[in-house]
């Protein structure tokens, strides 16, 4: 197992570990961040798919005004009125427009077990900001929203195809302070042949500490549906991490993805509550073919 304190951004330009950099070659590509901001969640994913040359923009919300996920065609992958970067993001959709300053935190991650990315093993490559924070304003309908400071994450993933099934878990308003997660536990392909590979990851802050843990095979266990799972998460000579979740709300992504925003989220270590999240959690799945 690999268990290593999460990577600093790395600010210069000579690093594999900056986030949202282009990757061209690749046929496929998502850009997207989220946040939870009082009475509005929002998550929103530009997406390069460059075998069939679309540019698709897809923004899901949650807010008093309704729930809703949007889908747009775009002229290019991120065109200048709707586009994101490592330091603000604007754009609109349908109803939601959004004008936000973005501060990338202290850590990037970039889940690998090597060799996997250094070959391009698995389907797709991820990196993320998980200490993302969020300055501006969302607007929903006649709703709107002021941030300051707001957590939440920036994220990037890119490859030859959809890994083939997840569970995604990602929150930052718990009823503790200071406490981040992020979790993923899926199944790849290996190269595109039909032999699968399992991987996990966990980003975990808490206590001014910061734990980042990638490992392939079955050391997290999902059992469970997209209503109420639990990812059981072993490690050697430590206390289990378990991620209890309660989903709600779910809207359809296409691609055999649900998501919501508003889920509670249980983090117990052994067994001991450590911290919990109501209505704020990001959970979602991939089902598999």
């Amino acid at each position: 197992m690999t268990e290593v304190m999460a990577l600093k951004l790395w600010r210069d330009h000579k690093g594999d570990f900056m986030i949202l950099t282009p990757h061209p070659s690749t046929a496929l590509e998502y850009w997207f961040f989220k946040v939870n901001a009082g009475s509005i969640a929002l998550i929103v994913d530009w997406i390069e798919r460059r075998k069939s040359n679309e540019h698709v923009l897809r923004v899901s919300v949650h807010s008093p005004h309704r729930r809703e996920v949007i889908f747009e065609k775009l002229a290019s992958f991120m065109p200048g009125d709707n586009f994101m970067d490592t330091q603000k993001t604007a754009g609109a959709a349908g109803d939601v427009a959004w004008d936000l300053n973005i501060d990338l935190g202290q850590d990037v991650i970039k889940p690998d077990v090597f060799p996997s990315n250094a070959l391009r093993m698995t389907d797709t490559i991820i990196t993320s900001a998980p200490l993302a924070r969020f300055t501006g304003w969302i607007r929903h309908g006649s709703q709107q929203v002021n941030l300051h400071h707001e957590p939440g994450l920036v994220s990037q993933y890119w490859g030859r195809q959809l890994s083939l099934e997840w569970w995604w878990i990602s929150a930052h308003q718990f009823d503790r302070a200071d406490v981040a997660v992020e979790c993923v536990v899926g199944r790849s392909s290996l190269w595109g042949t039909p032999v699968q590979l399992s991987l996990a990851y966990l980003y975990l802050c808490y206590q001014g500490e910061r734990k980042f843990i990638v490992r392939p095979g079955n050391w997290a266990r999902v059992t469970g549906s997209h209503d109420k799972f639990q990812i059981e998460l072993d490690r050697i000579d430590r206390e289990k991490i378990t991620l209890i979740g309660t989903g709600r709300e779910y809207g359809d992504f296409g691609e055999r993805i649900i998501n919501t925003l508003t889920g509670d989220l249980e983090i117990r270590k052994g067994d001991q509550l450590f911290a919990r999240a109501n209505g704020t959690a990001a959970l979602e799945r991939r089902f598999p073919a």
